[in-house]
């Protein structure tokens, strides 16, 4: 008779999933809030984690600049299945007697003061650490020995306690890959990572080490299109927008409020935050219809070969989904640092090559976009095709914006900061008997509350905030 773990295995195994794990009780029990796993299910005792590799000729197409479409599709069709995988896992374990609850693959998050904090429910990440199925990269991305880190995470949680699989070394990625690549770095348009500096997430009884993030709101600034440029202005990502101030000095990443406020007011002046958000989300933390969503989408080689029906496959996917309002419907515009980074050096290599070596991608007259290689000429088509969009257009953008994030994110969690603050202090404990004393070791998913207050109160920051909102002439659509 097979036991509980390999039925579990195989179950999944049969959907077409190779990359699984389990973690059992002791895995989680003493890490940061995010891998807690009772946030999802009350009295849950196990974590199930697995992986599936995005398509590479479609992540070829994204980061050479050949086209969007295929990469898009390939995540929202991938997205859906994993959803669809992990509901049927549910189902399988409550048949079994157990309960069971399914954690979508993204836009999952808890409640927070700081609406911007994203953070959530229970990290996949996290949960792909404790189940062995990577370690961290220097991006944070966890990294696969089969796939690198171009993957989609999935998890779901069980009150059934299972029996632990092997984890990998903490140090594996960092130590063996991360310190003699480094491609994901420059794969960012705004430098998120601090080269050589390390901060530390206390998993399992082991503080694993990533690239100290310079940042986080460069991250999202780059992931939402509001600024595409590298920062040698030789290449770009799918992005539509740059802030202007920010191609030729990248602003202080210690001035987290000039940060916000610029990335906020560019997101403002966009016109179709709300509805791109929208299509992300949507996308990822629903499960739709699959003869509307995952059954319109072909595998790669049949995809339509223009990007003219590539748009209307997307479009017609997008209004299946409620998504509206956006005229560029290519929700994701960068993720580089992720899909970059493949099984080994020289594939990583190879896809680093393609991006920098794509030239620059800018909406031409038509809205589409047009192909150039020097900035020079993209700043020119960015001259003569300004962005412009109506002033009641980003005025009735602006508040459903803020209206969503207020409704879906707002609010204060006090079982989450209490764990917290609990967790902070095992970790501190844990760096400092690993000699790494005044060394980051926190939930990097955790709001810092330290900063909200200070941001609400101080007023030197308050009139960086009202500069950098002002000063309209320093952005460029």
């Amino acid at each position: 008779m097979p036991t509980v773990e390999e039925q579990i295995k195989g179950f999944l195994k049969e959907r077409g999933i190779s990359l699984m794990g389990i973690a059992g009780p002791e895995r989680w029990k003493n890490g940061p809030p995010s891998i807690d796993p009772t946030y999802m299910l009350p009295g849950a005792k196990s974590v199930i984690a697995w992986a599936v590799p995005f398509n590479v000729p479609a992540i070829y197409d994204f980061l050479s600049k050949k086209s969007p479409g295929p990469h898009n599709l390939d995540q929202l069709k991938q997205a859906q299945k994993m959803n669809r995988v992990a509901r049927e896992l549910v189902e399988y374990l409550q048949s079994m007697g157990y309960k069971a609850a399914q954690v979508m693959t993204n836009n999952t998050y808890r409640r927070s003061p700081d609406i911007f904090a994203t953070r959530p429910s229970l990290s996949h990440r996290f949960a792909a650490i404790i189940t062995g199925l990577g370690t961290f990269g220097l991006s944070g991305n966890v990294v696969t020995r089969e796939y690198g880190a171009a993957i989609l995470l999935d998890t779901v949680v069980t009150n059934a306690v299972l029996k632990s699989d092997p984890v990998q070394s903490a140090r594996d990625t960092m130590d063996n890959r991360c310190r003699t690549c480094k491609l994901c770095d420059k794969s960012c348009t705004l430098g998120t990572f601090l080269d050589d500096a390390e901060e530390y997430v206390l998993l399992n009884g082991e503080l694993h080490p990533r690239g100290k993030r310079a940042n986080i709101d460069f991250c999202a600034t780059a992931c939402f299109g509001l600024h595409g440029i590298s920062r040698d202005k030789k290449w770009s990502t799918w992005g539509r927008h740059w802030i202007s101030k920010w191609v030729e000095n990248l602003p202080d990443p210690q001035d987290r409020t000039g940060v916000r406020a610029a990335q906020t007011r560019m997101g403002a002046i966009a016109g179709d935050s709300t509805a791109r958000y929208q299509a992300i989300r949507r996308s990822q933390a629903v499960l739709w219809p699959k003869d509307g969503v995952e059954d319109l989408i072909p595998d790669y080689e049949d995809l339509p070969k223009s990007e003219e029906e590539l748009y209307k496959l997307v479009m017609r996917i997008q209004e299946n989904m409620s998504i509206r309002g956006l005229k560029d419907p290519w929700a994701q515009t960068c993720g580089n640092c992720s899909i970059v980074c493949g099984p080994d050096f020289d594939e990583t290599k190879k896809r680093f090559d393609m991006l920098t070596q794509s030239g620059i991608v800018v909406p031409g007259p038509d809205g589409n976009y047009v192909h150039t290689n020097t900035f020079e000429e993209a700043m020119e088509i960015k001259k003569k095709y300004p962005h412009r969009i109506e002033r009641a257009q980003i005025a009735r953008d602006a508040a459903s914006s803020g209206s969503f994030w207020v409704s879906y994110y707002f609010g204060f969690e006090p079982k989450s900061e209490l764990q917290n603050v609990i967790y902070q202090q095992k970790a501190k404990r844990a760096a400092a008997r690993a000699g790494l004393k005044g060394k980051e070791a926190r939930d990097p998913a955790v709001y810092d509350l330290k900063w909200v207050l200070a941001s609400m109160f101080d007023q030197d920051k308050k009139k960086k905030r009202r500069d950098a909102t002002r000063d309209t002439a320093e952005f460029t659509a």
